[in-house]
């Protein structure tokens, strides 16, 4: 159902997070994971999320959401289960869209295959990784970057907590290539974010003359901030950290339940003449006391809960004891 929305510039944010399930002890295939905000470490599953967003629009569309646990039986690797995602959406999309990752995405495992694809990707660099420049001559990125001549500058504006930031921005390309690959990529350097530049790895075409491009580049990854909202709404408006299930299954089940819901919400929701005229109502149901925020998914998910939560359900008839019903879902085929 996403898939058409997603046009040839349509910017694909893939993202590594993890659900926290810290007082758990008997959930099947519990691991550590790492939690990205504070770097500590704790019990619980990791998630592989792709939204879809447009650079200059407001939709967001989730498309993907996958649990997964290193202590799993069918567990192969991490960048298994990036590729997988990759592959997945690539074939429903016939290969529209930018890819996007932070820094976890700066691997020779992720780059190669998504050259070897064919995929457009801009990927935020960790200024470690070995690079030739335009002079045949190899260094890590943030050599590279520390040569490269910020001849542009942009302004933008931040709205975070309420409060608006605005960053005074330089930048700039280099040209370069990968040790033992021909392709020709672009390190785009973005100076005015902190103390240390945002250096951002790309195989899209490109000048280093060409401000246009480059800052179209930029604000491919700039797109994440937007998108980053999308990743807390769920975890927080569906408690998806409360997730009470014993069997390693139910929990990928119910993972692409909630992703389905946060489909309707934010793409579905408000499409058709009747469902407008709902999400008005829901908006006001929620009794927002301050207004609907920016972000007005998280009062569609109040106005949906206080909806359900006054309505009457007869109790279901219970399944015969000697029947044993599971749902199983899976992303492949």
């Amino acid at each position: 159902m996403g898939s058409p929305r997603v046009q040839p510039n349509t910017v694909l944010a893939l993202d590594l997070s993890d659900i926290r399930k810290e007082y758990a002890q008997k959930m099947e295939n519990l691991a550590t994971v790492r939690d990205g905000s504070t770097g500590e470490l704790h019990q619980g599953y990791w998630l592989c999320d792709v939204t879809a967003a447009e650079g200059n629009g407001s939709e967001i569309v989730p498309l993907y959401r996958k649990l997964f646990s290193v202590e799993a039986q069918d567990f192969t690797s991490e960048n298994a289960e990036v590729l997988a995602a990759v592959d997945l959406i690539r074939t429903h999309t016939q290969g529209r869209g930018i890819w996007t990752m932070d820094r976890g995405g700066d691997r020779k495992k992720l780059l190669e295959p998504l050259l070897d694809r064919g995929a457009r990707f801009v990927i935020r660099s960790t200024g470690k990784r070995t690079v030739i420049d335009r002079r045949r001559l190899q260094g890590s990125a943030a050599e590279v970057a520390g040569r490269c001549r910020l001849r542009h500058q942009a302004r933008i504006v931040k709205i975070q907590d309420g409060q608006e930031k605005t960053y005074e921005l330089r930048y700039g390309a280099e040209p370069i290539r990968l040790p033992g690959r021909s392709e020709k990529l672009w390190l785009v350097v973005i100076a005015g974010f902190g103390l240390e530049p945002l250096m951002l790895l790309t195989d899209l075409p490109a000048a280093a003359r060409d401000s246009q491009t480059l800052w179209w580049i930029v604000q491919i990854y700039l797109t994440r901030w937007k998108i980053e909202e999308t990743f807390r709404f769920v975890k927080q408006s569906y408690n998806l950290e409360d997730i009470r299930v014993m069997k390693y299954q139910r929990l990928k089940n119910l993972v692409i339940l909630v992703t389905a819901v946060a489909y309707f919400a934010a793409a579905f929701l408000g499409q058709q003449m009747k469902l407008r005229i709902l999400c008005e109502k829901l908006l006001i149901i929620s009794q927002r006391f301050f207004g609907i925020p920016p972000f007005r998914f998280y009062a569609l998910a109040d106005g949906i809960r206080r909806i359900l939560s006054h309505g009457i359900f007869s109790q279901p008839a219970g399944p015969p004891a000697s029947l044993q019903l599971e749902l199983t879902l899976g992303w492949e085929g």
